[in-house]
């Protein structure tokens, strides 16, 4: 894999469970050796040294058979390619966003994702709360219009719901589902194409991406409408939620 290097996105910002670390990419995050009987979560070099272990959880390991909540030694890869910073679940186990298992997130500088990994767990049990997060791009960014905030606004709901419906979806869904998921992905076109006339002045670094978004959607249609999307397609819709969430909460508008 080609790694490159950004510092508009660096160090990426690790939190698990309130606990904070920054690293610079390549970096891996995944099971290591604790002091005790239980495995740890550890952030890695790209050779799988420790760079710094997490102390508020643990790594269950040594699955078998059925059980799948096991975290790998190599979980997820994070490292920085051309703007983005891509996060890609490399481990046995599926990696989990919104509740739906991921391949991969996206991000921008300035944005982040929520996760739950196999088998990190805290102290008293609880599935951790992972967040990744990358540094913002402040010059980028002026005051949002209510103009502006409509209009992402109205993105935001629309691809709230279609994360939500592709989530609690299996991956073959019925005539009537895919109906209404082309339904709604047409209406969501529209509000990208309102939100990149808005945005323009408040988030220029976004445009482009809406633009891309808006292509994607022309691709995934006939999928839907064949009602069979593929495993990535719902990893990239899932992607398009958590970024337009982070363009909201970056313009500042209250939805």
């Amino acid at each position: 894999m080609q790694i490159g290097r950004d510092v508009a996105l660096t160090p990426v910002e690790i939190e698990v469970e309130g606990e904070r670390h920054q690293a610079t990419p390549p970096v891996v995050l995944g099971r290591a050796r604790g002091a005790g009987s239980q495995d740890a979560l550890a952030v890695k070099d790209a050779d799988g040294r420790a760079l710094y272990v997490f102390k508020g959880v643990y790594a269950r390991w040594g699955c078998a058979g059925s059980d799948t909540d096991c975290t790998s030694h190599r979980q997820l890869e994070i490292a920085v390619e051309g703007n983005a910073l891509v996060v890609r679940n490399v481990g046995k186990f599926p990696t989990y966003s919104q509740g739906r298992p991921i391949d991969r997130i996206v991000l921008g500088p300035g944005q982040w994702a929520e996760l739950t990994l196999p088998g990190v767990y805290t102290h008293d049990g609880k599935k951790a709360r992972i967040i990744i997060k990358t540094p913002g791009v402040k010059h980028t960014m002026q005051p949002a219009t209510d103009a502006v905030c409509e209009a992402c606004c109205e993105a935001w709901r629309i691809i709230s719901q279609l994360s939500a419906s592709v989530k609690d979806r299996p991956l073959k869904i019925t005539a009537k589902d895919a109906e209404d998921l082309v339904h709604l992905f047409n209406v969501f076109k529209g509000h990208l194409d309102g939100l990149a006339t808005t945005v323009v002045q408040a988030a220029p670094d976004a445009v482009r991406e809406l633009v891309d978004f808006r292509k994607f959607i022309e691709l995934i249609l006939p999928q839907l409408e064949r009602g069979n999307p593929p495993p990535e397609t719902i990893s990239t819709i899932i992607t398009m939620y958590h970024r337009i969430n982070n363009l909201k909460q970056q313009l500042a508008c209250s939805c």
